[in-house]
């Protein structure tokens, strides 16, 4: 009995211990997240404030004002799912190609893609895709401006396009790996919590069994 106990409680602390770190998490992703969107919200109002002066001192430049939309596409990310994926390749244009560029180079920073692939798709659709489409997965080299845009971020001098494909391969597997172990955690979890249940249950079935003459 003493011993069940000891194991109820045990996992009641494990229980409470694994909420908290998802909400440090949480709130430091979501910290992480408005220092990103300030950052680039006082650099859109700089480059809206440039454009306007260019605008005013060369009436014939294009009249697209970089850097307006920075927050409305900053919030698109990570991308939820396919869906979202293919309405973002759909509006990438010469326009807005390298705003968007910019803002995934601060979504993938300062640990590189391996590591912060989740900051610009999903979990949904890292699960869904692979590079090559292989095993019945999704081909994310279909997307194609989408690639363009990711390599481009990541870009340093001497940086290849085999390198990038190398990189964004490793950051699907590492984060497909780290979804298996989650879900392999919580079924564990799960089932240690059936398993006190049924003990309790059988406890008390005991219990109320023993005839106290």
């Amino acid at each position: 009995m003493d011993n069940v106990s000891m194991r109820i409680d045990t996992l009641k602390t494990e229980a409470n211990d694994l909420r908290k770190e998802v909400k440090e998490l949480r709130a430091s992703l979501e910290q992480q997240n408005e220092l990103i969107i300030s950052l680039l919200t006082r650099q859109s109002q700089l480059l809206e404030q440039a454009s306007l002066i260019l605008a005013a001192t060369e009436p014939n430049v294009s009249e697209v004002v970089y850097g307006t939309n920075i927050t409305e596409i900053i919030r698109r990310f990570p991308l939820k799912d396919m869906e979202s994926l293919k309405q973002y390749e759909s509006r990438l244009n010469d326009d807005n190609m390298q705003q968007n560029i910019n803002i995934v180079q601060h979504l993938v920073a300062p640990h590189g893609l391996v590591k912060n692939i989740v900051h610009v798709i999903s979990d949904k659709i890292i699960m869904d895709v692979n590079v090559d489409g292989h095993h019945n997965k999704k081909r994310l080299l279909d997307y194609k401006k989408f690639i363009e845009v990711l390599y481009s971020a990541c870009y340093t001098d001497g940086y290849t396009k085999k390198d990038f494909l190398n990189d964004l391969r490793r950051a699907l597997r590492n984060s497909k790996n780290r979804l298996h172990k989650n879900n392999c955690v919580a079924r564990q979890k799960m089932s240690e919590r059936f398993i006190v249940t049924e003990l309790n249950m059988d406890i008390v079935k005991t219990e109320e069994d023993v005839d106290f003459e």
